[in-house]
């Protein structure tokens, strides 16, 4: 705060900032070719920066003179707001242009994956405000392109303290959306999506002309040019028909002649493949899936993919792990063994083992146990002294153990937040007491799952240890801000001692049942695993209402009889329709 200056730099909004020559020069060649070089800023006291506002220059003469952004951390961590979002991606800008050295780029970087993992609506925000092909920019597409059904929608709840959504795009970021295939949502639902951001467009319109601000009349013409623009990438014939006649036709944004083209594409495509399927966008269409929409669990929305075949029917799993979602979501499908009912379930599991570490550190079977695989996460990578090693703290989201494992040339892939299986291990401690792992066999599950999962204590086990007059032990809290991982120590009276759960016991895996559903044979299509479209579902115990409004099963190329029309685009199909 008592920074002695030499230099005044003053913003876009006339904000001065004070600062030292020397200090700046030294961190950044940007300001020493300024400062100290033949330009005219070398001899001026005052030294207007007109790109950027005099908060981001706060915070780059902060990181200058301390490593630190605390006043920036102050006025915008603590918010989820696009304002937030935004000057985050200014802030990273400015020390992209600055050339800034210390590590700014990299930390700026971090928040903002951080935000937008914990608060996916940012990602719209983000996206918005960084220029394309940036890291910043690409990361956040890939979060939307992953999770459209959280990171696009608006919340309508001023108290939902969580700001973004598709209405922070501007007309040129919004078509980027539409054009992109790898977008896993279905048509219908980018649709709304499209008449949602409309509506607040306009609705910004009509609030800027009340407050007496000038507006252009040719605006909302544009805004109208936009919608039609997206809408005309969109595969209708991938909506089902009544919602083409009650929803799109309704809305006047597709034309009548859009919207018989697509319903036809939609009977050719029926009668050659002799299987009513709608496709969707996403991952290529030789997997089996499964789209959910409409469900009042947000995350539950989405496609799943088919992964295995059970006992008496099938299993899709959706699990983007890469954009930071803690939890699997899964769908079965399994038919009765005494009448002719099909059950359907949707549940969600935690992605990292529950009661992990604990489970580890009281089991008392060797490595070669495959009944027991757990799912943790690493928190702390370090070297070991001898090299032949890499220590490693792993965490299951409540508790974490310090682990080690043999030097190999994957070492480079064990980084923090990576998700890995253990799948063989052997029990250790250090100093007699404090419990660990050696990792002797692992998969690694995901490099970049967004943020770390929990507040982990440190699982403190103790071997032949009875009394119930332990001495206090000290166990180390991690928590976790938004800049480092803080490291705190409490003192206990008692010792951590667990009893050993029964391997078997399910209450250590828990599953949150979020929506069911029964249908008997005569209700689906003969080649079909489920009713199209399918409505017929119930809330159980952990969902949240509505229930999905539409549940498509999607088979893949190798199940359709003609490939050629299932991967053709929206103009090709036209092609086909006229040469027929």
């Amino acid at each position: 705060e008592d920074i002695r200056g030499d230099v005044t730099l003053v913003g876009r909004d006339q904000v001065e900032v004070s600062a030292n020559r020397f200090v700046l020069a030294a961190r950044s060649e940007m300001f020493k070719r300024m400062l100290y070089g033949s330009f005219q800023e070398s001899s001026r006291e005052q030294i207007p920066i007109p790109h950027y506002d005099g908060l981001i220059l706060q915070a780059i003469v902060e990181f200058c003179h301390s490593n630190e952004i605390s006043q920036f951390t102050v006025l915008y961590l603590s918010q989820h707001t696009e304002l937030a979002g935004r000057r985050l991606v200014q802030l990273h800008q400015a020390a992209d242009y600055f050339q800034i050295k210390g590590g700014l780029l990299q930390l700026v970087e971090g928040l903002v994956h951080n935000r937008t993992t914990r608060f996916p609506p940012l990602a719209c925000a983000i996206y918005d405000e960084a220029p394309l092909n940036t890291p910043l920019s690409e990361d956040a597409l890939f979060m939307i392109q992953c999770r459209p059904y959280v990171t696009l929608p608006v919340s309508e709840k001023e108290e939902s303290g969580c700001g973004g959504g598709i209405s922070c795009l501007d007309g040129t970021k919004l078509q980027t959306i539409f054009v992109d295939p790898n977008v896993k949502a279905g048509e219908l639902f980018l649709f709304e999506m499209l008449q949602s951001w409309s509506v607040h467009k306009k609705r910004e319109l009509r609030e800027e002309t009340k407050e007496g601000r000038k507006v252009n009349k040719d605006d909302e013409k544009m805004i109208t040019s936009i919608v039609k623009e997206c809408a005309s990438h969109l595969h209708l014939e991938d909506i089902e028909p009544i919602d083409l006649v009650s929803v799109v036709q309704a809305s006047r944004i597709c034309s009548t002649s859009a919207i018989t083209k697509a319903i036809t594409c939609q009977a050719l495509r029926a009668s050659s493949q002799h299987i009513w399927s709608l496709s969707s966008r996403g991952k290529p269409n030789d997997l089996e899936r499964i789209l959910v929409e409409g469900a009042g669990s947000p995350d539950a929305n989405g496609i799943y993919y088919y992964i295995d075949g059970l006992a008496n029917g099938d299993l899709y799993s959706k699990r983007e792990v890469a954009c930071g979602q803690q939890y699997v979501y899964t769908l079965s499908i399994s038919s009765s063994s005494t009448n002719d009912e099909t059950e359907c379930r949707i549940f969600c599991s935690k992605l990292l083992t529950h009661n992990g570490c604990q489970i580890i550190a009281n089991n008392n079977h060797d490595d070669h146990d495959v009944l027991f695989q757990p799912m943790l996460q690493i928190i702390q990578v370090t070297d070991d002294d001898n090299d032949h090693y890499t220590l490693l703290q792993l965490s299951d989201g409540e508790h974490y153990l310090n682990a080690k494992i043999r030097n190999s040339e994957r070492s480079q892939d064990l980084k923090p937040n990576t998700l890995i299986k253990v799948l063989k291990f052997t029990k250790y401690t250090t100093n007699g007491e404090e419990v660990a792992i050696h990792l002797k066999k692992i998969s690694i599950v995901s490099l970049d799952p967004g943020h770390k999962f929990g507040n982990p204590v440190y699982y403190y086990d103790v071997f032949d240890v009875a009394e119930d007059h332990s001495p206090a032990e000290v166990v180390v809290v991690m928590e976790q801000d938004d800049n480092n991982p803080i490291l705190l120590e409490r003192e206990v009276t008692e010792r951590l001692l667990l009893q050993q759960p029964p391997m078997s016991n399910k209450k250590e895996q828990p599953l949150w049942e979020l929506y069911s559903c029964r249908f008997t044979s005569q209700e689906k299509p003969i080649h079909s695993k489920l009713p199209s479209p399918f409505t017929g579902w119930k809330l159980d115990s952990h969902g949240c209402a509505p229930v999905p409004r539409l549940t498509r099963w999607i088979p893949s190329a190798s199940k359709l009889k003609n490939k050629a029309l299932l991967d053709t685009t929206s103009p090709r199909m036209e092609q086909g329709i006229a040469e027929k």
